[in-house]
């Protein structure tokens, strides 16, 4: 099917059609969802992760599906397959949909067909296209316009990544014309031939996306032809040259930029270093003032979108006032000079930048406002990328002061033999720069904390994995800029009921099942669900850490301790079983043994598989764990659970997302209560079932001191297995050793120190990068200093 064809499809459906997407969690395909939820479609849809995309379209009653299987497909029972272009032609799904004969369509040609309903406005570019749409869509809003979006990002001031407006019930204007229809389109897989817009917006032309294009004069003909069927009108940036000469000379084209020749010339004012984030710029046209405008991003780039929008909104009639009013307001998309952490000391900035072009833009941008050194942290993103511009990439840097290269992220690319972050930091040796280069990601963010100075800026760019480093190394840094005042203990302790603990410099080692980890600033254990509020509310009330800790299983404590609060529900209040028929209702603080225990004497089974895990509901909870099988989740009907301002909310589980090793929603709340499900069978039943798991636990798990599995399973091979055939079986450092018992365990003889197991996890985790080329990732929780 084609555009075309899917509009005809479009208007012919009628409300609660069911459509299946595949590959649901990018943030492309979740604004699909919501546009078809808005028209009264039935979203189901499948990927190997959710995230907190999806679980919004979860949140609407959209069926998510964690992996892919030709039975959820065939379940839904779709008259349309929506899928991604990451996704595989001989994915399972697509398979059984082609098989049905099911129409199964790309992401692009469904947005083309959604978008011919309305006025369409296509935004299209190498780089910028995210900021620019957002800022178009979030600008129609403010001016009270009726519009559509669908941005392929997450713009903070837009609740949802793409909507379907299908009205004018806000607008001024009384005349039959439709909405506009405002899109960030994709170049990258050929997706622009879908399009025929009313409108284009035209930033850029790059060598970007050869392995899909080969060369460039590829990507001037797909651009030059979209403009061609754009038959109301295109707005380009005169300061690209390739744009400039394809459209300078057309009828229908408008141009913008710092170029003298634009028709709308962009005059950047005095950097003002009091608001260093902020631009003010002026737009001229045929000698004139036409206005002067703020906007909340800095960087000549995104000046530059900020005109393309401008322009465009300015050839709709919208007047200057209203335009700067809005545009001023705009506070940009996540990843694009995401400011995470700002102090005196230290600022950490987080961007998506993962091109040359992007890179030398960005560092331009925020350079000019670091206190001391600038130091650029990069993650390269594909291998075809990386070995077609490593020369561009080897010079984008030069703005820095220092830069950290890490390994690259594949992003479903297979490695390319003699392609590597090590590769990129020697040509850029060659050109006499000095990176540093670090292959683990829990390394690097070790490293860079203890290589910072007072007054450092740090800025993480690329596509990848690199934005968890900067997340956590900004929360690091809040968490050493917290000090427990005394006022906060005084408080706290005027809070709480005389059955609640309060202990400071509490040393947690004997709290975890390694045995090892330094001390906490301040240890509490609630009393009652009240006592436990109101720790809550007053730690977010000066602005301290919480952590909370259970029986310590799947939990690694560094030496130097965890600062802020250390929580823990260890008093009967969370600890309480209470049998309902076939199900009980469990306290938190319960421990998976106890649980597993009562089930077997009202003879309820299904429970089984929690009698060998060392911890307590709810850290198994947030971390849907499991075992012989079996997952948390599939055995909880409902939740309880708490924020951190301590409000109480209850959700059933159906309603949650839920992944391996995770439970998203219980990452930024905490569990008080779950309803666990059994079925009826009888004790001895039920007794012998947990005598089989027991035996099978036993022989394939060590018995010594241990956080459970330190590894998450790779998809190609169990790390067990994997560590195995690699021969690091009874490796040592310290006191700490790779279990010969089951390789995935590290165990501690009682002498080991948490740095002796972090060096053994980084020991394992070369070895499999440079023997496999697998990326072995932390199961066990990494926390503290």
């Amino acid at each position: 099917m084609g555009p075309e064809e899917v509009q005809q499809w479009l208007c012919r459906s009628k409300a609660g059609t069911p459509v299946y997407l595949v590959g649901i969690s990018g943030c492309g395909m979740v604004g699909l969802g919501h546009l078809l939820m808005d028209r009264g479609f039935e979203v189901f849809g499948s990927d190997m992760a959710w995230n907190e995309f999806s679980c919004a379209l979860a949140d609407r009653n959209g069926v998510v599906h964690q992996g892919h299987d030709a039975a959820y497909l065939s379940r839904a029972c779709p008259e349309l397959v929506i899928y991604s272009s990451a996704i595989p032609r001989d994915n399972p799904e697509l398979v059984v949909a082609q098989r049905l004969g099911i129409p199964a369509i790309r992401r692009a040609t469904f947005l083309a067909a959604v978008m011919a309903t309305q006025r369409s406005v296509c935004v299209v570019g190498m780089h910028g296209k995210t900021t620019t749409a957002g800022l178009l869509s979030y600008v129609l809003r403010e001016l009270g316009v009726p519009s559509s979006y669908a941005v392929g990002g997450d713009v903070p001031q837009l609740p949802v990544p793409a909507a379907y407006v299908d009205d004018k019930s806000n607008s001024e204007d009384s005349s039959d014309v439709s909405p506009w229809f405002v899109a960030e389109v994709d170049e990258s897989d050929g997706g622009l031939g879908d399009f025929n817009p009313q409108e284009s917006i035209i930033l850029n032309i790059d060598d970007e996306h050869l392995d899909y294009f080969v060369s460039i004069d590829r990507v001037r003909s797909e651009f030059g032809a979209l403009v061609d069927r754009t038959w109301g009108g295109s707005v380009f940036c005169a300061d690209d040259t390739d744009l400039s000469e394809m459209f300078s000379k057309r009828s229908d084209t408008v141009s913008y930029g710092y170029h003298p020749l634009a028709d709308y010339r962009i005059e950047l004012k005095p950097f003002d270093y009091a608001q260093p984030t902020v631009e003010r710029f002026g737009l001229w046209s045929e000698g004139k003032l036409i206005g002067e405008f703020t906007l909340q991003l800095s960087g000549r780039a995104n000046v530059s979108n900020a005109a393309a929008v401008i322009v465009w909104l300015l050839r709709q009639g919208c007047s200057v006032k209203q335009i700067a009013g809005a545009v001023a307001k705009f506070k940009g998309v996540r990843r694009r000079q995401d400011v995470l952490f700002a102090d005196s000391r230290f600022r950490v900035i987080d961007d998506y930048a993962h091109h040359p072009t992007e890179i030398r833009e960005t560092i331009q941008a925020v350079k000019r406002y670091a206190a001391n050194r600038l130091i650029a942290v990069f993650q390269p993103h594909r291998y075809t990328r990386t070995e077609q511009l490593i020369k561009k990439f080897a010079e984008c840097f030069d703005g820095a002061d220092r830069v950290w290269l890490t390994e690259i992220y594949g992003a479903h690319e297979k490695p390319i033999p003699g392609v590597s972050g090590e590769a990129l930091a020697e040509a850029m040796r060659e050109r006499n720069r000095q990176p540093d280069y670090e292959p683990s990601l829990d390394r690097l963010r070790e490293r860079l904390y203890a290589d910072l100075v007072s007054g450092d800026m740090l800025l993480f760019l690329g596509a990848g994995e690199i934005t968890r480093v900067a997340h956590q190394l900004a929360t690091e840094l809040k968490s050493d800029r917290t000090q427990v005042a005394p006022e906060f203990i005084q408080q706290l302790e005027a809070d709480l009921s005389s059955g609640s603990v309060v202990a400071l410099n509490e040393p947690l080692t004997k709290r975890t099942t390694l045995r090892v980890g330094g001390p906490a600033d301040v240890f509490v254990e609630p009393g009652s669900l009240a006592d436990l509020s109101a720790v809550l509310r007053r730690a977010n009330e000066y602005e301290i850490p919480v952590f909370v800790l259970g029986r310590g299983s799947n939990v690694l404590i560094r030496d130097s301790g965890i600062r802020g609060v250390v929580l823990s529900l260890a008093q009967p209040a969370f600890s309480k079983l209470l049998v309902q028929r076939d199900k009980i209702v469990c306290g938190a603080g319960a421990r998976l043994k106890f649980i597993a225990s009562e089930a077997r004497r009202i003879g309820l089974t299904g429970l089984e598989f929690l009698e060998g895990i060392p911890g307590t509901l709810g850290g198994a909870l947030r971390m849907n764990a499991g075992a012989m099988g079996t997952w948390m989740f599939d055995v909880v009907e409902k939740v309880r659970f708490v924020d951190y301002g301590g409000q109480i909310h209850e959700r059933a589980a159906e309603e949650l997302c839920v992944e391996y090793r995770g439970c998203p929603l219980l990452k930024n709340h905490l569990a008080i209560e779950a309803v666990l499900c059994g079925q009826p069978s009888t004790e001895a039943a039920v007794r012998e079932r947990m005598n089989r798991f027991s035996v099978k636990r036993w022989e394939s798990q060590p018995a010594a001191l241990s956080a459970g599995c330190i590894f998450k399973n790779p998809t190609s091979i169990p790390a067990g297995k994997l560590i195995e055939e690699l021969g690091l079986k009874g490796t040592c450092v310290g006191g700490a050793s790779v279990s010969d018992v089951h390789g995935n365990f590290i165990v501690n003889d009682g002498s080991a120190t948490a740095e002796d197991i972090l060096n053994l996890i980084d020991l394992v985790q070369n070895r499999a990068r440079q023997a496999r080329g697998i990326e072995l990732k932390t199961e066990v929780q990494i926390i503290g200093r």
